[in-house]
């Protein structure tokens, strides 16, 4: 694979390693389930009072690849969030054949609305004070499943695992700050280990202000 090629996968790897909770699949109305446990922490995740209504924040992007061509990249931008699970990210300074992964939107959706995609039950090493949640997509692709770790006490995802049918695996871990009222995402970092891409992605959220999200006339 050429250095362009590498460089397009580095920056899609980030992406992929910060936006795909959930993706969108057709299914009908009668094919929605999930067990009474994982619907109990759904539900949390949904209402808790302390996720903010919306917020936006400077970002640092930083993408380091473990095989070959060993790149190390930092991209700086902005990005906003709306809930219930509205990303949207400017990234500026970006290498020219990265060029088109400057504006990058991403949406995880209700929590309650989950089960409409995946099968959706408490993974084995779910407990009380750590409820784990596991998403099985219905539909088959390359994700066998997603394993969401929570925190029972303030409703918030702690870490994403992706298992994949080709052996792949990504995990994404996140750190919150309280700001005023609300818990706010201020790290994040994944490690992605998947066919011919090992490497690890972070980014760091400063400057944060609440309510004023820069994407607040989109849909």
């Amino acid at each position: 694979m050429g250095r362009r090629h590498w460089l397009l996968a580095t920056f899609a790897v980030a992406a992929v390693a910060g936006s795909c909770l959930v993706g969108a699949l057709p299914v009908r109305a009668d094919e929605v389930a999930s067990d009474a446990g994982a619907t109990a922490v759904l539900a949390r995740l949904s209402s808790d009072p302390r996720t903010p209504d919306a917020y936006s924040a400077d970002v640092d992007l930083h993408v380091k690849l473990h095989t070959f061509p060993f790149l190390g990249l930092a991209v700086h931008g902005t990005s906003s969030f709306r809930r219930p699970g509205f990303y949207h990210f400017q990234l500026s300074n970006l290498p020219k054949i990265a060029a088109k992964f400057d504006d990058l939107n991403y949406d995880l959706g209700d929590p309650t609305a989950w089960p409409l995609r995946f099968d959706v039950s408490l993974a084995p090493q779910s407990t009380d004070d750590v409820p784990v949640l596991r998403l099985v997509p219905k539909k088959r692709g390359l994700v066998r499943a997603l394993d969401i770790v929570t925190d029972a006490k303030g409703a918030r995802i702690l870490k994403a695992t992706w298992t994949r049918y080709d052996g792949g695996r990504i995990v994404l871990e996140q750190t919150y700050a309280a700001i005023g009222s609300a818990d706010i995402v201020t790290a994040q970092h994944a490690t992605i280990d998947i066919p011919h891409i090992r490497g690890e992605v972070s980014a760091d959220y400063t400057n944060v202000a609440l309510d004023t999200p820069t994407f607040a006339t989109l849909p």
